[in-house]
């Protein structure tokens, strides 16, 4: 275990094999810990794109009229407007977010670029969240690729900051696109992508792909729980704002004496490559949050021992150990381990050499095999994510509306089987799994979100809403979402929209966004005037000159612009019941 800010620990699955005997399977527990909050020296900023689903069944009730015995039920989209500003709210000065509202294209009026959260930016969001309404039909794709072109659209000097997408939608694409792993891996491959389905008319199938070849997570929010958009939006934004590492990846490399051979690395929903024949491997893990915890498994082909290949325990192997030592406790290197990560995109690499992977290698037989219980509970894991995961992709795909009892028995057989299996050996309690899978199986009668959204979780190793805040992987749970998922959860309950506000908001908002524009124009346009030291002093005072007019040019354009925006505001006609203060008109 490294001291280092972020730490790779490994546990072997047996800590001794006879030296004289041949695993064909002989696993290693690799873990990746990411430091704890109170560790993490300043905040990493983030850019979020917002993609939000403004369609015509976002005006759908978001709960049952018999709800609300006076007042109008919010749709839908008033959930989602509450829910969006708690999230803005929570960003924090040094971040910033882009709003991009769909229906069946990108709706330019509703969207925005990166907004600076510090400053201005911040009521310009809450104030265009405000004015979403919904119409249209639902195409997931171009609004994809405009959240992307936003994000690869920042300048160079501002991509020190973490990108990622949140893509919140409550139907199914409605434009006669034809999905696919491929079309979506060339589309959203560059940033996480982390997708939330809305009720029960989404396409579970479309999101859990966008999430997964992008590397983010799935969630959705149940017809029941339609009112918690902002839970399920904090226990993402729990992590996200929480960014403790980027670029971390994870070399090992067979030891040149053991023989062992790695036959293949068990990583989830991270990219994973085996190379030389078996003599080295690589898990790109990418970011971390704050106190996240990540755990793969590595295969190896460990042969019989030579001598050479061992170390001893208590000697020093290269001068005094003759390998006949009376304890007879010599151990084998199988594996040299290193890792690299950034603390920020912009921050040099850290590398960090391991101790490496040992096992005891005695001459006797050994009669009682003592097996790591934490790495059997993760091989099992391992094995019922894979069940589930290929379940999920072949045998009930076809079957999303009609799911039968033979479906269901057909899991349940299968984690049966893994359970026996695993179970003989008396030190694995899978008391915690079992109740997943009858979780699982009584889900299957409304759908493949909860097992999709399920799979998406173990995955990513990284908690996600499935159906509800309330239903998620409590171990998968940093503090920061815990802490965020309390924050929604005490939010007032949320209510319809009311009338929107009058032309003087509308003013305000109009002055604000073309002060933001011009402030940034005149911090950027000097720079086309900064005179060389090469240059001589008479064209340094031109440069100058030049430089100051500029300067003025724009203020007394930015005065003039702000004016005729306001004239033109106020001789538009006038919102309903919004009187003129002069003429009470």
């Amino acid at each position: 275990m490294s001291a280092d800010p972020v730490k790779v620990s490994t546990t072997t699955m047996l800590p001794t094999i006879p030296r004289g005997h041949t695993n064909k399977d002989f696993r290693v527990l690799l873990r990746v810990e990411a430091p704890p909050m109170a560790d993490l020296k300043g905040h990493v900023p983030i850019d979020v794109v917002a993609v939000l689903d403004v369609s015509g069944s976002m005006g759908d009730p978001a709960m049952a009229s018999s709800d609300f015995e006076k007042n109008k039920p919010p749709s839908r989209l008033d959930v989602l407007k509450e829910a969006m500003k708690f999230i803005i709210r929570k960003l924090d000065d040094g971040d910033r977010l882009s709003i991009v509202a769909f229906n069946d294209r990108p709706v330019k009026e509703y969207s925005t670029g990166l907004l600076n959260i510090s400053g201005n930016g911040r009521r310009i969001a809450e104030k265009k969240v405000d004015w979403l309404e919904a119409r249209g039909g639902t195409a997931l794709m171009p609004a994809l690729e405009e959240a992307i072109r936003v994000l690869d659209c920042r300048p160079g000097d501002s991509r020190n900051s973490v990108g990622f997408i949140l893509l919140l939608t409550d139907g199914d694409d409605t434009s006669g696109f034809r999905w696919s792993r491929d079309v979506i891996n060339g589309a959203v491959g560059k940033y996480p992508v982390h997708t939330f389905g809305l009720g029960a008319a989404h396409s579970s199938e479309a999101l859990l792909h966008i999430a997964q070849e992008s590397r983010g997570t799935y969630s959705f929010v149940d017809d029941e729980n339609m009112d918690k958009i902002a839970g399920a939006l904090a226990v993402c934004i729990g992590g996200v704002k929480t960014v403790a590492a980027v670029d971390t990846r994870v070399s090992v490399r067979v030891a040149e004496l053991s023989g062992a051979r790695i036959e293949r690395i068990d990583s989830c929903g991270y990219e994973s490559r085996v190379a030389c024949g078996g003599a080295s491997g690589e898990v790109v893990v990418g970011v971390l949050y704050a106190g996240e915890v990540k755990s793969f498994i590595i295969h190896l082909h460990l042969p019989a021992a030579s001598v050479s290949s061992l170390e001893c325990g208590y000697c020093d192997a290269a001068t005094t150990c003759d390998h006949h030592c009376p304890r007879r406790r010599h151990e084998q290197r199988l594996l040299d381990v290193g890792y690299s990560y950034r603390r920020a995109p912009d921050a040099s690499a850290i590398s960090i050499v391991g101790r490496g992977v040992f096992v005891q290698r005695p001459e006797e037989e050994v009669l009682l095999l003592s097996t790591s219980s934490m790495v059997l509970q993760h091989i099992v894991r391992f094995e019922l994510l894979e069940i589930v995961a290929g379940f999920v992709e072949s045998e009930i795909i076809t079957l999303e509306k009609k799911t039968t009892t033979t479906t269901t028995e057909q899991l349940q057989r299968k984690w049966e089987e893994v359970r026996r299996a695993w179970q003989v050996l008396g030190v694995v309690e899978l008391d915690g799994m079992e109740k997943e899978v009858d979780a699982m199986v009584a889900s299957l009668r409304r759908g493949l979100a909860y097992v999709r959204s399920w799979v998406s979780s173990h995955q990513m190793q990284r908690a996600t809403a499935m159906g509800s805040p309330e239903k998620v992987a409590a171990g998968l749970m940093t503090p920061a979402m815990v802490s965020m998922v309390e924050e929604a959860r005490r939010l007032p309950p949320p209510t319809a929209a009311k009338k929107k506000a009058g032309c003087d908001d509308d003013v305000q908002d109009m002055i604000g966004q073309r002060l933001e524009l011009w402030s940034k124009v005149r911090r950027e346009v000097p720079l086309m005037y900064e005179a060389s030291a090469e240059e001589e002093e008479q064209q340094q005072q031109v440069t100058a000159v030049f430089r100051e007019a500029s300067l003025e040019a724009i203020d007394r354009a930015m005065h003039r612009d702000v004016y005729l925006a306001v004239v033109h505001a106020s001789n538009r006609k006038r919102c309903d019941g919004h009187r003129d203060p002069v003429t009470g008109k």
